[in-house]
């Protein structure tokens, strides 16, 4: 099979055709890759960003939003659960089973969990082999390209690959968050890509009529973000909207005017660098929730003072869990609940991709399509 690995850090994919997986063990299922998101932690894995906390054993495959067909099914798995032809997606947290994590329902936190696409081999091929049909979620008996909606409109596999992550983060990430939310209240996004697009939508969904403040520095993306629903978009692009943020100048007038003097409720920050981490703090108003879904930094920095005296509180927010992903995918299916923006390319061309998505050119998600 045809397969885009890893062979040295910083450097292109290399398509090669490698043996197709086999199944070893009998509740193993082989999958025929239908579609597979392209993250920015891909580009973390390829550029060898987390090779101290995350090492891999290279050559290897990245991927890890990943959609397709049942190919093949161990002997022990139940045969009510899964028939050759079904579309799955596949949940990205394979964990132990019975760890308190995973009998908590978090398979995504185990402490020995792996990763298809992170420590084992992903979705940039035309196979992958689950380690646990546990780990897949059955979206339709049949192996067409696309799912019926309720609506009678389609979900396309390169629109539901990116939903076990892109949609499945924001998901969790406000769920956190619900009780800070109702009308009257204000929940910013930083950061309008692949998550943030999804994440501006559930804010209107789950927010309980709170006013969605969609930030970014790419006019493109805020436009994005309006059609997915945001209230208001602000563009923080030049250096004085940099500035302004550090100084509590305009950009911070900007906002108030927004929320009629009373700052914003709840920042999800899907970027995750220093700067829009102590940005998104400087956004908050007292009692404030700022949940950190983006990984580009390595540190939060913040003064103490004004992080204790008006209680602000800062969250992590891990993927998603299986049931979350569940009701992604549901979320998914309903009448015009869900929008995506999706940009497709052939495995083949999985290196150009890479290199718009690194130059900030992607309006969405990138979608490798083997």
């Amino acid at each position: 099979m045809l397969s885009a690995r890893i062979h040295q850090y910083q450097s292109p994919l290399i398509i090669e055709n490698i043996e197709q997986p086999v199944i070893t063990k009998g509740e193993q299922v082989l999958v025929k890759v239908g579609a597979t998101g392209l993250c920015h932690s891909d580009l973390h894995l390829i550029n060898g960003d987390w090779k101290n906390s995350i090492p891999l054993q290279l050559p290897t495959t990245p991927g890890h939003e990943i959609a397709g067909w049942v190919e093949e099914i161990g002997d022990s798995v139940p045969k009510v659960l899964l028939d050759k032809g079904d579309m799955v997606a596949v949940f990205g947290g394979w964990g132990c089973g019975i760890c308190i994590h995973c009998k908590n329902g978090d398979e995504q936190m185990c402490n020995y969990v792996k990763w298809p696409g992170i420590t084992t081999d992903g979705g940039f091929a035309q196979y992958i082999l689950v380690d646990s049909y546990r780990f897949l979620v059955k979206v339709q008996s049949d192996n067409n390209s696309s799912i019926q909606k309720n609506d009678g409109t389609k979900l396309k596999i390169e629109e539901l690959a990116p939903l076990t992550d892109a949609g499945l983060t924001p998901y969790r990430a406000i769920g956190k968050i619900r009780n800070l939310l109702g009308p009257g209240k204000n929940i910013a996004i930083f950061g309008i890509g692949g998550l943030g697009s999804y994440a501006v939508q559930y804010a209107k969904i789950l927010g309980q009529s709170a006013n969605v403040i969609a930030l970014d520095r790419k006019d493109e993306k805020l436009q994005l973000a309006k059609r997915m629903g945001a209230d208001f978009t602000i563009n923080i692009s030049s250096p004085e909207g940099e500035q302004q943020l550090q100084r509590g100048g305009g950009i911070i007038e900007e906002v108030l005017e927004i929320t009629k003097g009373r700052a914003v409720d709840v920042v999800i920050d899907c970027v995750g660098t220093e700067n829009t981490i102590s940005n998104s703090i400087r956004l908050l108003g007292k009692g404030g929730a700022l949940v950190v879904v983006g990984l580009f930094g390595s540190q939060i920095k913040m003064p103490l003072l004004p992080f204790v005296i008006n209680e602000y509180s800062i969250i992590g927010s891990l993927w998603g869990n299986y049931n979350e992903l569940c009701e992604v995918i549901e979320l998914a299916k309903a009448s015009g609940k869900l929008m995506h923006s999706i940009h497709e390319f052939s495995l083949e061309d999985i290196n150009q991709a890479i290199s718009l998505l690194k130059e900030g050119k992607i309006v969405g998600r990138a979608v490798i399509v083997p």
